[in-house]
C-alpha cells in the first residue's frame, strides 16, 4: 500500500511542500466552518437587538438611521453566511441543479476576494436556467475552482474575470474567462495536480484537476481556450431534458 501511495505521489509530482499546502487548506476549511457558525450566532444577537431597540418608542429619531444601517449590514452579512453554509451543507445525492444559479452564487462568494486583490469580476448571461442532473456541492466547487484559478493567474495585474452561463444545444455551459494572454504553462500539463507554474505553493493544478474530474463525473468536459484576447475555461455538462407529458 505504501509503495502504491509513493508511486501515485511521484506521478502527480506531489512534493512535501505541496502536501503541506494541501493540509493547510483542509485545516483552513475546518476552521472556517467553525468561524461561520460563530459569526452566524453573533449576527443573530445583533439583528435581534436591533429589532428590540427599533420597537421601543423612546428611541430618539436621530438613532433610527444608525439602527437601519445596522439592520441592513447585518442582513447583508447573514446572506453571505447563508451562501457559505448552503455550499458546505449541499446535498450529496444527485438531483436537478441549475448551473446558471451556481455560477451566480460562485461569483457572489468570490466578489469580495477578487476586489481585495485589485481585480474585477462580472457575471454575464445566466438569465435563463441551465438545468443539469448532478451533485450541487461538487459542481459548485468546480466553478469556484475555475474562478480562483483565474484570480491567481491575474495576481498583481488589475485584470478582469468574466463568467458566462448559457445553454448551448444539449449542453449547459459555463465559461470562466480572464484577460491574460495565455496560460503560463502548456495546456496539456495545466490539469496536472500540483503542476502549477508558481512553485509548490501554487495549487492551480489541483484546482483544475478537481474541476475536470467533477465535469467528467457528470458526463461533461472541461477544456481551455487561449488566445490574444484572453484565457477561458469552459465547463460543459449534459443538459437535463424535461420529459413531456
Amino acid at each position: 500500500m505504501a509503495n502504491r501511495t509513493q508511486d501515485n505521489a511521484a506521478s502527480w509530482n506531489c512534493t512535501p511542500e505541496a502536501l503541506v499546502a494541501l493540509s493547510r487548506a483542509v485545516t483552513t476549511a475546518r476552521l472556517l466552518s467553525g468561524v461561520v457558525h460563530e459569526v452566524n450566532n453573533a449576527l443573530l444577537v445583533i439583528s435581534g437587538t436591533v429589532e428590540l431597540l427599533d420597537a421601543r418608542s423612546d428611541i430618539p429619531e436621530q438613532a433610527r438611521r444608525p439602527l437601519e444601517r445596522l439592520r441592513s449590514q447585518s442582513g447583508r452579512m447573514a446572506a453571505a453566511v447563508a451562501q457559505v453554509t448552503a455550499f458546505t451543507q449541499a446535498r450529496v445525492e444527485p438531483g436537478r441543479v441549475d448551473l446558471a444559479e451556481l455560477a451566480r452564487i460562485a461569483v457572489d462568494l468570490r466578489r469580495f476576494a477578487v476586489s481585495r486583490a485589485g481585480l474585477t469580476i462580472e457575471l454575464n448571461g445566466a438569465t435563463e436556467p441551465c438545468p443539469v442532473s448532478g451533485n450541487t456541492a461538487a459542481l459548485h466547487q468546480a466553478l469556484l475552482n475555475l474562478i480562483i484559478t483565474a484570480e491567481h493567474a491575474l495576481a498583481g495585474t488589475r485584470g478582469h474575470i468574466s463568467v458566462d452561463a448559457a445553454m448551448s444545444g444539449p449542453w449547459a455551459t459555463v465559461r470562466v474567462a480572464d484577460d491574460r494572454a495565455r496560460p503560463s504553462i502548456e495546456a496539456d500539463t495545466l490539469f496536472d495536480p500540483f503542476g502549477g507554474a508558481g512553485g509548490p505553493s501554487d495549487m492551480s493544478g489541483l484546482h483544475l484537476f478537481a474541476a475536470r474530474a467533477i465535469a467528467e463525473a457528470h458526463g461533461g468536459v472541461l477544456r481551455v481556450e487561449a488566445n490574444g484576447a484572453g484565457t477561458s475555461f469552459i465547463v460543459r455538462i449534459p443538459a437535463l431534458t424535461v420529459q413531456k407529458p
